[in-house]
Parts: structure tokens; C-alpha cells; sequence
């Protein structure tokens, strides 16, 4: 018996072609999933007694993405969220954070960097690709997906997890709420250009259930 499957993961859908993918992630973790789209209630996506809600990734910017924003207000603190792209641009806006142009990034593999959080946090453990003796074999760089262009420089309110560059500067491509109960990922766990992305969905989930 998989005990994920006792685990609801309510996925609000910011109409974009990743979040079946993000569907199909859960499906493989053995989380039960229930998929809403960004114009429905929050009170309906209440009722659905959600243990974890999803921000998934979308078009256009977090305060045009219908109630998404209004979602995060209504449960910020009380049910874990886990933004994913514009979701993590939603939770960004939410804490005071500028989301704006950084420069289009599409359908790349880079290389996020740890900030001291990140490479103290157990969702990015073991992950890294340039652990050696050359750097105390504690590697700060995690292979990931890009997908955007908006970002984020920063967000005084979140605790920075990691970070890329961009035309702005360094963006913010991982943060988590100083309670623990929210992350967001500016990249795409569940694209096959993050390698180590199944882990990492898994263990931002785990994370939030357990804060």
C-alpha cells in the first residue's frame, strides 16, 4: 500500500501545458490529485479538503492569473502551497516580492545556484553536480529547467533557496516561506530537463506536510 495515496494534492491549473505533466508526477509519487481551474472559488477548492495545494505554471503575469491570488491570501500559513513558476511568482508577489521581465529563458537546463539556506535545506540534499575536493565536496549547483520570463531579485519576506542569473540580474528560482509551510520553485520539477526534478517535487512535499 502506498501511503502517499492518503495524501490529497489539490492542483490549481493556471491554464499551461505542463500541468498535466505536473498530473503525472503526482500519479507516479502514488498522491491522489484533483485538478481545478484558476477560475473556480476558493471556497470550492476548500471544500475539496485539500492536505496540500499546487500553484501550477502558466501564461502571462501572477496578479492577472484569475483567483490565484486571492487563493493564497485565503490559505497562506493554514494549508501548505507549493507555487511552481507563476505560482511561485504568485507567492512572490504575495510577500511584497517585484515580478517583472527578466529576460525569455525557454526550454533550457541550467544551473541554479544554492544560496546558504539551500544548501542547508534537505530538498536540494545530495543533489549537486560540482561536489569535489576542489570545493570541500559540498557542490552549489543544481541542474534545472527554465521556463520563463518573468523574475524575481528580490523578496525580503521569503528565505531564498536559489538563484540564476538573468538579464536583471539574479533571479530567484527557489524560496520558502520563513514558516515553512510554502515553497515555490521558479523552475520545472516535473520537466524531464530537471534531472533530479522527481526527488525534488517529493521532497518540497514532504517538507510541507511536515512543517
Amino acid at each position: 500500500m502506498n501511503r502517499n495515496q492518503d495524501i490529497h494534492v489539490v492542483l490549481l491549473d493556471n491554464h499551461d501545458s505542463f500541468v498535466y505533466n505536473l498530473v503525472d508526477a503526482f500519479a507516479v509519487g502514488g498522491y491522489r490529485c484533483t485538478v481545478f481551474r484558476n477560475t473556480v472559488s476558493g471556497e470550492e477548492i476548500l471544500a475539496a479538503e485539500p492536505d496540500l495545494i499546487v500553484l501550477s505554471p502558466g501564461p502571462g503575469h501572477p496578479l492577472e492569473a484569475g483567483n490565484m491570488m486571492r487563493l493564497i491570501e485565503a490559505t497562506i500559513g493554514k494549508i501548505p502551497l507549493l507555487g511552481i513558476c507563476l505560482g511561485f511568482q504568485a507567492l512572490l508577489e504575495h510577500f511584497g516580492g517585484k515580478v517583472g521581465p527578466c529576460g525569455p529563458v525557454h526550454g533550457t537546463t541550467d544551473r541554479m545556484t544554492l544560496t546558504e539556506a539551500g544548501l542547508e535545506s534537505p530538498i536540494f540534499a545530495d543533489l549537486t553536480v560540482d561536489a569535489g575536493p576542489e570545493n570541500g565536496f559540498q557542490g552549489t549547483k543544481v541542474p534545472i529547467a527554465r521556463y520563463h520570463s518573468l523574475g524575481c531579485t528580490q523578496a525580503d519576506k521569503l528565505v531564498s533557496l536559489g538563484t540564476c542569473d538573468s538579464e536583471i540580474g539574479e533571479v530567484i528560482m527557489a524560496a520558502q516561506t520563513p514558516d515553512g509551510k510554502g515553497i515555490g520553485l521558479q523552475f520545472h520539477p516535473e520537466s524531464v530537463l530537471s534531472p533530479k526534478g522527481p526527488i525534488i517535487l517529493d521532497r518540497c512535499i514532504e517538507a510541507l506536510l511536515n512543517a
